[in-house]
C-alpha cells in the first residue's frame, strides 16, 4: 500500500517548532509541514535526508510536508495520522480473526476511537491506532513526549472493556528492527503505569512493524512484535537517573559551596544525577532558577543559566556515575569535583562547546542508557 509519495527530496536543517521544519535543496531554502508532533530527538540532525510530498491541501501555509526521513538505512515516516491506513489494510485482519466488517472512527459518547470492528461471531472490537517512531537499540517504544491524548484513550478503552466491547490498543511501529515494544517510561511514566495496569486483563494490546521504501510504498514485515509491560511498576516508582542540561551564555564566576568560586566559561553544561525515590520531584527542583536553598552544587550554577532541560532515565540502578563516566568519553571537560563529593569520580559536570542535543552521539547516549541500560535489573546476590 501506498503510506507517502515522494515528490522530491531535501536536507533537514532545522525544526523552529512541532510543526515546521526548514529544509535546503542545494541554495533553495524550503518550509515544510512536520506532520509528527513528537520530539524526534533521535531525527533532527542538520543534514539528514528528508523525503518531501507535495501538499494538496489549497491556502495551505506551507507547500510542503515532511513525509519521511532517512534514517539508519531504513525509511522512518513521519506521518503519525497515516498509521491508521496501515493499521486498517494491513494489521487488523491479522489481529482480530473472524473480522467481518471495519467501521472507521466510532463515536460512542463523547469519545471518538479510530475503528470499531464486528468479527463473524457478532463481538464489537474497539481499536485505537498509535503510531511509535522511536526505535533504537532494537527497542520500539511510545511515546517520545508525555501524551495526554494516548492516555485518555487508553483509560477510556479500559472503561469500556468493563462494558462488554473487546478493546484493543495498537501500536504500528514504522521502521527498524525492533524486537521488543515498550512504553516509554523515561518520557511518559503515567502512560507506562497505566498501559502495564490496564494492558494484562482488560486492554489487549498490539504492536506491528511496517517498513516503507523510498516510493512511501509499505509492506507488512511482523503481525505481532512482543510487548513488555513489565516495567510499569518502575514507572510507579518514580526512580532513576537523570542528565541536566544548562546553557551559560557569558563567562561567570560562582561561589559553588565547598569547592570556592568558580569560572564558567560561556557554553552548555551538563550534570549527571540520580534519585531513589522522588526522581520528578527531584527534577523539577533542579530546573527552579530560582525559590530554592542552595543544597546540592548544581543549585549555585541553575541561577545563571540561560535554559535549562532535564532528560529523565528511569532505572533500577543508579546509573550516576557511569553516565558521568560517559558524558567524559564524549569529550566533556569535567568541572574538578562538581557534584562528587560523595563518590570517587572526578566530576559529574562536564563542559560541552556545541549544544549537546544537536551532537548524534550525544543523542545515542541517551538513547543508550533509556533503551538498554535502564532497564536492565540488578542481579541477585
Amino acid at each position: 500500500m501506498r503510506l507517502f509519495t515522494n515528490d522530491r527530496e531535501a536536507r533537514f536543517q532545522e525544526r523552529p517548532n512541532r510543526f515546521l521544519i526548514i529544509a535546503r535543496d542545494g541554495e533553495e531554502e524550503i518550509v515544510c509541514h512536520c506532520p509528527n508532533p513528537g520530539r524526534l530527538i533521535e531525527f533532527v540532525f542538520p543534514g539528514e535526508r528528508l523525503i518531501l510530498e507535495k501538499r494538496a491541501t489549497s491556502g495551505a501555509k506551507t507547500a510542503w510536508t515532511a513525509a519521511a526521513i532517512y534514517h539508519r538505512d531504513t525509511v522512518a515516516p513521519l506521518f503519525a495520522a497515516r498509521a491508521n491506513k496501515a493499521a486498517e489494510q494491513l494489521i487488523l485482519p491479522t489481529i482480530i480473526p473472524g473480522l467481518r466488517e471495519i467501521q472507521r472512527e466510532h463515536t460512542i459518547g463523547a469519545s471518538r476511537f479510530d475503528f470499531l470492528c464486528l468479527d463473524d461471531q457478532g463481538k464489537r472490537h474497539l481499536i485505537e491506532v498509535k503510531a511509535c517512531s522511536l526505535i533504537e537499540y532494537e527497542v520500539a517504544m511510545f511515546p517520545d513526549a508525555p501524551s495526554v491524548r494516548a492516555l485518555k484513550h487508553l483509560e477510556e478503552l479500559a472503561e469500556l472493556a468493563n462494558a462488554g466491547y473487546c478493546c484493543h490498543l495498537l501500536f504500528v511501529i514504522v521502521h527498524g528492527t525492533p524486537q521488543v515494544f515498550i512504553p516509554n517510561l523515561h518520557t511518559d511514566p503515567f502512560f507506562a503505569e497505566a498501559l502495564s495496569r490496564y494492558g494484562v486483563d482488560t486492554v489487549e494490546v498490539h504492536a506491528a512493524l511496517i517498513r516503507c521504501n523510498p516510493e512511501g510504498n509499505a509492506v507488512l514485515v511482523a503481525e505481532s512484535v512482543p510487548v513488555d509491560l513489565s516495567h510499569g511498576d518502575l514507572a510507579g516508582r518514580d526512580s532513576g537517573n537523570y542528565l541536566i542540561l544548562l546553557h551559560i551564555p557569558e563567562e561567570q564566576a560562582r561561589a559553588v559551596g565547598s569547592l570556592g568560586t568558580i569560572t564558567f566559561a560561556p557554553g552548555w553544561y551538563v550534570y549527571a544525577g540520580s534519585a531513589r525515590k522522588n526522581l520528578s520531584r527531584r527534577i523539577s527542583r533542579h530546573v527552579r532558577k530560582a525559590g530554592k536553598k542552595n543544597h546540592w552544587h548544581i543549585d549555585y550554577l541553575t541561577p545563571g543559566a540561560r535554559t535549562i532541560q532535564a532528560l529523565p532515565i528511569l532505572s533500577y540502578r543508579n546509573l550516576e556515575c557511569d553516565l558521568a563516566q560517559s558524558l567524559r568519553e564524549l569529550g566533556g571537560r569535567e568541572v574538578p569535583g562538581f557534584g562528587s563529593s560523595d563518590c570517587h569520580c572526578g566530576s559529574h559536570l562536564c563542559y560541552f562547546e556545541e549544544p549537546p542535543m544537536g551532537n548524534r552521539a550525544f543523542v545515542d547516549t541517551l538513547l543508550r542508557y533509556r533503551h538498554i541500560e535502564g532497564l536492565k535489573r540488578p542481579v541477585p546476590t
